[in-house]
């Protein structure tokens, strides 16, 4: 399960998952939040500064807190907590140097009432503001999808990756060389898919349809 989501630690991904009849294991679960952990792990263990939930913080404890200085900010999804003083602090601290890992730059995802505006936005703005790019770990970046195909000991063109997300999932995985299939559930809408001019090498309504392309 190679997914974005950074409001629950793994171990809370995990539960989840399994409380709804996946039954998976830890290992299992390659998200945005455990590839930011091995990215600062690859950097020496810099000083950091997480904008994070705190079910997610715990996925960081191996490492340093610097709320004045950070060598690294590290920015998740906060959903609704997302303020002018959260973007204003961080717009600082990297005018003061601090360099930004966002964890993903995701545009939007889906809520109960619809569609809702994702951390990408965000970063995005403060990327404007201080004329810099923070490094993105989570997809549609290629080094995601190469941490998976790793871990499951497979190569690109013997993969696929489905997913609700034109261009996190689809376009992400084909960049790596990976089959992308887009499931018309979840966040996905078709005016959407259709300004992104990214076409998918499968189309499905249902990820049960995924058996019949097999047979």
């Amino acid at each position: 399960i190679a997914t974005n989501y950074t409001t629950l630690s793994r171990n809370s991904l995990l539960v989840k998952l399994n409380s709804m009849g996946i039954n998976v294991n830890k290992h299992h679960i390659i998200s945005a939040a455990y590839a930011g952990v091995l990215k600062l792990r690859s950097m020496g263990s810099p000083s950091c500064e997480f904008f994070l939930k705190e079910d997610t913080k715990s996925d960081y404890d191996e490492f340093q807190i610097d709320s004045i200085a950070p060598e690294v900010i590290i920015i998740g999804d906060l959903d609704r907590e997302w303020s002018f003083d959260i973007i204003n602090n961080i717009f600082n601290k990297v005018l003061k140097g601090s360099k930004i890992i966002a964890l993903h730059k995701g545009r939007y995802f889906q809520v109960s009432e619809g569609l809702q505006i994702d951390s990408g936005a965000f970063i995005k703005a403060i990327e404007y503001a201080t004329s810099t790019i923070s490094e993105v770990v989570g997809k549609p970046e290629k080094a995601f999808f190469e941490l998976a195909l790793k871990d499951m000991n497979l190569r690109p063109e013997e993969s696929m990756m489905i997913g609700d997300d034109i261009v996190n999932d689809v376009e992400g995985a084909q960049l790596a060389g990976v089959k992308g299939v887009l499931v018309k559930t979840g966040k996905y809408r078709k005016d959407l898919v259709e300004k992104s001019n990214i076409e998918p090498d499968l189309i499905i309504s249902s990820i049960n349809e995924i058996i019949e392309f097999f047979n």
